[in-house]
């Protein structure tokens, strides 16, 4: 799915209450490399038909150097990978670049019966590396809207394709799930009552503070910000990463993402190296659109 951007400035601040989200501290898997199956009949017509259109053929060539995890696969692993069981969710998005080597097998319908609260789950692409940052701007519409929210997000990166692809031959892909959810608003005493806690009264969450898609240039646009928010933790994805000028991190901490990722750079990198010690923000550009998309994120329960 694909939002209309040409010519938009989308920002959305929401200061903190209740109706605003938490995010827990990200899961992140890399998936070692291992020989794709044969691609699936089903799913060799499909291609074989999507890619005449554009007067292409399959490449199985192609096909024989990706890592060889299906969404399913890597959905799988993941949660089964997980300190603790997942709370009931309302709502599940699936974010990615590139698409699933299986048009067959749908990862939504199995995350809607794997996922405890039998979640909604849609997808959302089309929006290069900034999928993600999407996903959770209709994660916010939806809490904002009051209806029920208890969501997550998974960022997907895969490498097996049938064709080629300018991101992914650039720098090759390594398969990659990142995990980001929603944790429940403060109890009554003040404390985070979910799965995020880390130690005994400690909160492993931060407050989504906003939440900006703007077509900008970067530069300009991450100076302003380390001006606003000096001595900031900033998370690079590795399409901004190519293109910051270096000597922005005199003004603030710069984090790069992994450079053999796509949509789950900036949020693995977020994983690793999560802190509650500074306002934070992640961020990635889209080269094709020309647009910055950023999350601010808020440490603990701090005002």
């Amino acid at each position: 799915m694909r939002e209309t951007t040409c010519g938009e400035q989308r920002t959305a601040v929401r200061p903190d209450g209740p109706g605003t989200l938490r995010l827990c501290r990200p899961a992140a898997r890399v998936f070692p490399g291992r020989r794709p199956a044969e691609p699936a009949e089903l799913d060799l017509r499909f291609m074989t038909d999507f890619l005449a259109a554009f007067g292409e053929q399959p490449d199985h060539e192609h096909y024989a150097r990706g890592g060889g995890h299906s969404f399913t696969d890597m959905a799988r692993e993941l949660l089964d990978g997980l300190d603790r069981p997942l709370p009931p969710l309302d709502t599940v998005l699936l974010a990615y670049h590139l698409p699933d080597l299986s048009a067959v097998e749908v990862a939504g319908c199995y995350l809607a019966e794997r996922c405890p609260g039998r979640p909604e789950v849609f997808s959302v692409a089309g929006q290069g590396v900034g999928a993600p940052f999407t996903a959770l701007r209709l994660l916010a519409g939806i809490r904002a809207a009051g209806r029920p929210a208890a969501g997550a997000v998974l960022v997907l990166d895969q490498s097996t394709l049938l064709y080629s692809d300018p991101d992914a031959d650039a720098t090759p892909i390594s398969d990659c799930a990142v995990l980001v959810r929603t944790c429940d608003d403060a109890g009554p005493d003040g404390e985070d009552g979910d799965v995020g806690d880390v130690g005994e009264g400690a909160v492993d969450s931060a407050r989504l503070d906003f939440l900006a898609e703007r077509a900008v240039e970067p530069n300009a646009a991450l100076r302003d910000l380390a001006t606003r928010r000096p001595g900031a933790r900033i998370v690079l994805g590795r399409m901004l990463a190519d293109r910051v000028d270096p000597r922005l991190g005199s003004d603030c901490e710069l984090v790069e993402g992994p450079r053999d990722r796509l949509c789950t750079s900036a949020w693995a990198a977020l994983a690793e190296h999560w802190t509650q010690d500074r306002y934070t923000v992640v961020a990635d550009y889209d080269p094709y659109s020309a647009r910055l998309f950023m999350a601010g994120l808020r440490p603990g329960a701090a005002g």
